[in-house]
């Protein structure tokens, strides 16, 4: 059974021309993603925020498992 973790991430929103990035930093990582086309954080509900840290936690998944080296 996996057990649902809460972790508390400071992100950041930007507008770049038409669209809405949210920015984060996850285990010493970097990450940014768009927003679906049109979705404005302002006038989202709050619980877009665990969705966002939900997302960005697969996100650095998935660029550990592509970073680690594969056995020849």
């Amino acid at each position: 059974m996996k057990k649902n973790q809460h972790t508390e991430n400071e992100v950041l929103f930007q507008k770049m021309g038409n669209r809405w990035y949210v920015f984060t930093e996850i285990g010493n990582e970097f990450l940014y993603a768009p927003l679906p086309e049109g979705m404005d954080p302002r006038c989202s509900k709050i619980e877009l925020c665990q969705v966002i840290e939900e997302h960005m936690a697969k996100v650095v998944r998935h660029a550990q498992r592509e970073a680690e080296p594969t056995a020849a």
